[in-house]
């Protein structure tokens, strides 16, 4: 079971991703490595043709999230 800090995280950040205008997610996909880590691939495509992938690692330490790793690209 994800940690609520963690969970909160992705609840918001999934929202966020889904109420982009002239935009729809492609996929979204939630890797959980583990109750306090969780790796996220994103791919958003906007109306004009332009893609955005985001690739990211998040962990809880010390009560708060870290992102160890991440990947962007337009």
């Amino acid at each position: 079971m994800l940690l609520d800090l963690l969970s909160q995280y992705l609840e918001e950040l999934e929202a966020t991703v889904r109420e982009l205008e002239n935009a729809y997610v492609e996929s979204y996909e939630e890797e959980v490595l583990a109750a306090n880590r969780v790796n996220l691939r994103i791919r958003v495509r906007f109306q004009t043709g332009y893609l955005l992938e985001l690739n990211e690692a998040a962990i809880v330490e010390a009560g708060h999230i870290k992102h160890p790793g991440y990947r962007y690209h337009f």
